[in-house]
This record gives structure tokens, sequence and C-alpha cells, in this order.
């Protein structure tokens, strides 16, 4: 895998991925890409770009998408040459200005037409209705290119993330929304170092592909619970773009949590749900038990969703 954060945003997101990975002690490549120099200076990351100093002179590009793109598109081996031959390359973005919303639709369509082997992901981030306008048609326009191109998109909305923090700072917010980001790239690491667990189909990237690859739409939730079950009900509230996963083509579950807590009749409960309350057939699992977790973790990412939300907003915007 390379996770790859392109503007301010995906930028951040980057660092705190690398903050989690030390603690965990885990090394995955990471790219920070930005226009706005200052921003790349703060970064923590393995490999840091800065892009269009000719054009921007270091400082963004003023939430101009067509010139966030047009960089990316002229300077796009400064990143290519670094993702090397990943199997899994993920992006992450928000949109709304000009270099994220430009630069990973230029990125997403450079790979999806050079390296057709790489599974492509993108985490994306849709900016508050207040920010105004042209942020939304910013955002628009990029999420249709992006959802044409990547073999999956998972999307946030920071209107929604607003609806369900309405009480808590706004940096508490917009920490859980990176959370949230963050943990669901972890989710995706962790897939890696699964131990076969009894009566379970084991995940592997052979599945991840299959129920991924041109996809469209979505879905990642995380959460936690007093069981595996509980868990599951949390990862599924987890949803800010009020997804629908009914009909889905496939989901995997990781499931992680003290050997203790990992009893057969629950864990089976979950693949139970997503099949007969949900309708999704193709349910791949993995168990990976951690002894440091005080409660069950459930990762759930569910392929080829539905989202009003989604489909609304791409009409307002237009």
């Amino acid at each position: 895998m390379t996770v790859i954060g392109v503007g301010g945003c995906g930028v951040n997101t980057i660092t705190n991925l690398e903050n989690r990975l030390e603690e965990v002690g885990i090394s995955v490549p990471t790219i920070a890409v930005d226009t706005d120099a200052a921003v790349i200076s703060k970064a923590r990351a393995m490999h840091k770009i800065v892009i269009g100093e000719l054009n921007t002179k270091g400082r963004g590009t003023g939430g101009d998408m067509n010139l966030g793109r047009e960089i990316m598109e002229r300077e796009i081996n400064k990143v290519a040459s670094l993702i090397g031959d990943a199997e899994l390359i993920l992006v992450t973005a928000g949109l709304g200005g000009g270099t994220g919303s430009g630069g990973v639709v230029a990125l997403a369509d450079h790979i999806k037409s050079n390296m057709p082997n790489s599974l492509l992901w993108t985490i994306l981030t849709l900016p508050f209705s207040s920010e105004g306008g042209e942020r939304a048609r910013n955002a628009a326009t990029a999420l249709r290119e992006v959802l044409r191109i990547a073999d999956m998109a998972i999307v946030n909305s920071n209107d929604l993330l607003r609806t369900r923090t309405r009480y808590t700072t706004v940096l508490q917010a917009f920490k859980r929304m990176d959370n949230v980001l963050v943990n669901t790239i972890m989710g995706l690491l962790n897939l890696q170092s699964l131990e076969p667990f009894p009566g379970l189909v084991n995940v592997n990237f052979a599945n991840v592909e299959r129920i991924t690859r041109n996809s469209g739409l979505g879905f990642a939730g995380i959460g936690e619970g007093t069981n595996p079950l509980f868990a599951f009900e949390s990862a599924m509230a987890e949803n800010y773009i009020e997804a629908d996963i009914s009909g889905a083509r496939g989901a995997v579950v990781l499931i992680e949590a003290n050997r203790t807590a990992l009893r057969m009749g629950e864990v089976e409960e979950i693949p139970r749900v997503l099949g007969e309350r949900y309708g999704i057939d193709n349910v791949y699992f993995g168990v990976r038990p951690d002894w440091r977790l005080h409660a069950p973790r459930v990762t759930l990412i569910v392929s080829s969703v539905r989202s009003r939300f989604v489909d609304d907003y791409l009409r307002r915007a237009g």
C-alpha cells in the first residue's frame, strides 16, 4: 500500500496517520503533496512534495481548481516516481479548494491510465455548505470525476459531521472526522496481518480487490463496543454520507479484540446481519487478536453503496 495526501486536508490526514503509525510501530510509504509550501513544511510524511512553485510561489492555488489540476498534471512524475509497484494506492483529499479538488482528479487519472493493475481507492471530504458556492461546485466537479475514475471512493461530509457534533468544539469535531479517515486507513493496513480464525472466510487482497474493483461509491466505518456485534453497530453509525448499504456488492469486516472477547457466536452474527438485513452476499472476514485493546473494534468496508445525500449534493452543486 501507498498512501497519498493531496492539498491541505489530505496532508493533515497524512500527518496524523504518520503519528498513529509511529505509535504502533508500522512503516508504510506516505506521500504529502501540496502547492502550499508552509503546509508541507509542517507535515509529517515519508515523502513531502511541493508542486507548482513557479505558478504559486509556494502560496497555494487560491481555490483555483483548474490551476490545481494543471499543476498536478505537469508535475505528476514527482509523485508517480515514489508510488512504486503498490497493489493498493489510497489517495485522500479534502474537496472544495484548488489543490485538493484539481490535484486529486489529475492524480487519479494518471494512476488508472498508467498503473491499471493497481487498485485505486480515494477517501474524500466534502466542504461545509457555509464555505460558499464556489467550493461546493469545485467539490461536486471533482467528486464526479473521481467516482468515474477510481475503483472505490469513500466520501465523508463536513455538514453531516457538524450535525452530529453540534455541541462539541470545532477542534473536537474536526478531530473526530480525521480519526474516521485515519482509522479507515489503519484498518486497511491491519488486513495485511491477519490470523486464520476457524469457521470463517479470512480476508486477503484478492477478496478486497474482487469487491472493490470498479465499484464506485463505498462506505467505511470503525466502531468499538462491549462485544463485536455492538462494535459493528457502532461502525455502521459512523456514516457521514447517509450511505445505504442494502444490496451492496460486498463487504469486508475486520474484527480486532482481546482473544477472550472473540466469541464465535457474537462474531458469526455480523455476516448474518449483513446477509439477512442488508442483502449482501459477499462478506469477507478478518479477525485480528490484539491484547492491547480494551474493547472489541470493528472496521467495516462496503463497496457499491448508494447515497441520496451524495446524489442531492451533486445535483444542487451543479
